[in-house]
């Protein structure tokens, strides 16, 4: 589960949420692990199906490899020091995302 989640409203990208997580040891695959047991905790339904529905994501990966609104995810990194991944993406417009 993500650490600390932000939105950002009003960027060049338009509103998008930031989500820092802890991931260690970190690789590519572990932290991919980590989004999707996040999402599938958040969609399992009350009749016990799954409900996947997957979007691009402007970045993830680890918080210094960033190239997405660089300035700004560099300073919501400093309120999170332990988290070392990241996964910025476009809010969906019912205020959920993944």
């Amino acid at each position: 589960m993500a650490e600390h989640i932000f939105r950002l409203k009003n960027t060049p990208l338009g509103t998008v949420l930031v989500k820092f997580y802890q991931v260690i040891p970190y690789s590519s695959e572990a932290f991919e692990r980590e989004l999707i047991t996040e999402h599938l905790r958040k969609q399992w339904g009350k009749d016990r199906t799954v409900i996947v529905q997957s979007s691009k994501a402007f970045y993830q990966g680890p918080v210094l490899s960033n190239t997405v609104l660089i300035g700004a995810v560099a300073r919501l990194a400093e309120r999170c020091p332990a988290c070392n991944c990241v996964r910025i993406e476009r809010e969906a417009a019912r205020g959920m995302s993944w």
